[in-house]
């Protein structure tokens, strides 16, 4: 009898062999699998390299550079950059783009989120697939076609600005109220296309489940669904905050240098000169300050987005 077990606990046993064998080639194909991989993603690495790692290491490199007030031409490492890029219309332009980016990432999560559920009441597969394919492409839209068609419907001189008489209201496009209503052209699509897949897998079982148990709507809003959702919430606010502090063009395009000061719009200045000639690396330092912030915004929405994911797997 103890010979017997010895046999079947022995490594020579049939079982075992044919076990570690298949083991064996297990490991194998999983080491090829992650081999053939690693050389699919050597032309996306080389990309990024070149066209995100180059300028990231120039910008950087350029911030810490001051001019020689000794030796003219040449330059040194220093952190005035730095300290200049966090006072005075600097330090203006950072303060009321996080602001307005705060706010305009409210307004469009509040509305996107409303939005998305009166589509999913409705019940509609051909509605919420249209809506999905529309939300894609506007939430992609910007730059001077966005402003242009902003000035020409609600600008001063805009059709429906003269039909509302906005103008007496006190209303002007050309404000920081205004850079915030025309950033919901594409905030509030791309709100709707984070959080409408979150919405769509709340499953019927679960509110059946609390309404066998006497919880109302609300209830079942409060207890289930909305801790379910909370985290593709949060993601698609972060989300609508980082796009609306790195909108350039369609800013630009709207107010120009002046009226509302800007991070985005003061790097442009400093890199272009003008008022501002001979703070190019001033500008620089700017730059890294808006690459922090986006790290900081991606640090946020990454886990956010795989907590939200992990109810719907």
């Amino acid at each position: 009898m103890t010979a017997t077990v010895a046999t079947r606990n022995s490594p020579s046993a049939p079982g075992a062999i044919e076990r570690a064998i298949y083991r064996i080639h297990s490991l194998r194909a999983r080491a090829e699998r992650r081999t053939a991989s690693f050389w699919g993603l050597i032309p996306f690495l080389v990309f990024i390299v070149l066209f995100l790692g180059v300028p990231v290491c120039g910008i950087v490199l350029s911030a810490f550079r001051v001019a020689d007030v000794n030796e003219p031409g040449n330059y040194v490492p220093s952190l005035a950059n730095f300290a200049a890029s966090f006072r005075g219309a600097s330090w203006d332009a950072m303060q009321n783009s996080l602001q307005i980016s705060v706010i305009a990432a409210l307004v469009g999560g509040i509305v996107g989120l409303a939005l998305a559920q009166a589509i999913l009441t409705t019940r509609s597969r051909k509605l919420t697939a249209v809506v999905t394919v529309l939300t894609s492409v506007l939430a992609n839209s910007g730059g001077v076609p966005l402003a242009f068609s902003f000035i020409a419907a609600v600008g001063n001189a805009g059709i429906i600005t003269g039909l509302l008489s906005l103008t007496d209201l006190g209303f002007t496009l050309y404000s920081s109220g205004g850079l915030i209503l025309m950033y919901q052209y594409f905030l509030i699509p791309t709100m709707v296309m984070v959080v409408l897949p979150t919405l769509a897998g709340l499953r019927v079982e679960w509110k059946e489940a609390a309404a066998s148990v006497g919880a109302t709507s609300w209830q079942f809003w409060k207890k289930i669904a909305l801790p379910i959702t909370t985290p593709a919430i949060l993601s698609g606010f972060v989300l609508l905050f980082g796009a609306s502090f790195a909108t350039h063009a369609s800013a630009a395009a709207l107010i120009g240098g002046g009226g509302v000061p800007l991070i985005s719009l003061r790097i442009d200045s400093g890199l272009a000169g003008g008022n501002l000639a001979g703070q190019e690396n001033v500008a620089m330092a700017l730059g890294v300050n808006m690459i922090v912030v986006a790290l900081i915004v991606l640090l946020i929405y990454m886990p956010l987005q795989k907590r939200s994911l992990k109810w719907f797997k």
